[in-house]
């Protein structure tokens, strides 16, 4: 499973849900919270939301300022916000599922690469 971003002029960009879980957490967690709309929080949990402009550009700003310098080279992002240079071995845990999931760094780049030249609207399918 997958989250799959695509602005107006055709570009996208997927992420794996087990990044996309970890980046979708950080923004509910935003304080002040990044977005007021619930329904497009949810949407943007497993897809079915669309960002305008503004939205897009505050997405954009909130990852790469505030998340991006909280992984450093190299590290993944945990759902509890810490940090591990240790690779994923791939283990799916079914006793505690938040170990499945976890923000690679260069996953985050690429999201914040893709929404600073995305056209908007940006589909979160």
């Amino acid at each position: 499973m997958s989250v799959r971003l695509t602005d107006s002029a055709g570009q996208s960009l997927k992420v794996n849900a087990w990044n996309w879980g970890v980046l979708h957490y950080t923004i509910t967690c935003a304080q002040p919270p990044l977005f007021d709309d619930q329904d497009l929080l949810d949407g943007l949990r497993q897809g079915g939301a669309e960002l305008d402009e503004d939205q897009a550009r505050k997405l954009h700003r909130f990852l790469d300022e505030i998340v991006r310098p909280m992984i450093p080279v190299g590290h993944r992002m945990m759902v509890d916000f810490s940090t591990t240079s240790e690779p994923d071995d791939g283990t799916l845990y079914t006793d505690d599922l938040s170990g499945n999931y976890s923000l690679r760094q260069d996953v985050l780049l690429s999201v914040i690469d893709f929404l600073a030249t995305a056209q908007a609207p940006v589909q979160v399918s």
